[in-house]
């Protein structure tokens, strides 16, 4: 009796280890928190660039002078049926790493993905909220 004990202890805990393990995609993503552009005074020739913060705590391979693929998540919903069909990834840019800590990567954009080959995003920036991978 004593050894079944066991036998379903440890299977048990192989099972909340598993279901507690981060699933590698969810773990891969980062997520854009604030976007910030200084108020442009005229002072300069063209506007001041944006700055892009992203979340990176827990990643290590994020260095200066990488580059990021910014998606923004659009829910699907099938209005025949009124049912949510699914999340879509839609890339919206690429940012360049400017600078790096242990929690935070800040980049500007490097390119904007052509609306011509993917679907139409407006406004076309990146905003609060859209996911960052590293590719």
């Amino acid at each position: 009796m004593g050894k079944w004990i066991w036998v379903y202890l440890s299977v048990c805990l192989s099972v909340m280890i598993l279901a507690l393990t981060p699933n590698r995609s969810l773990a891969d993503e980062s997520t854009v928190y604030q976007v910030y552009r200084p108020i442009d005074l005229g002072l300069l020739p063209e506007p001041p660039p944006k700055d892009i913060y992203v979340n990176i705590t827990g990643h290590t391979d994020v260095k200066k002078g990488a580059k990021l693929d910014i998606y923004r998540r659009v829910a699907s919903f099938d209005t025949l049926t009124q049912k949510h069909v699914g999340d879509h990834l839609i890339p919206v840019a690429k940012i360049r790493v400017i600078y790096v800590d242990e929690k935070t990567a800040i980049g500007r954009i490097d390119q904007f993905v052509s609306l011509a080959q993917e679907p139409a995003l407006y406004p076309q920036a990146v905003m609060v909220g859209d996911v960052a991978r590293i590719p």
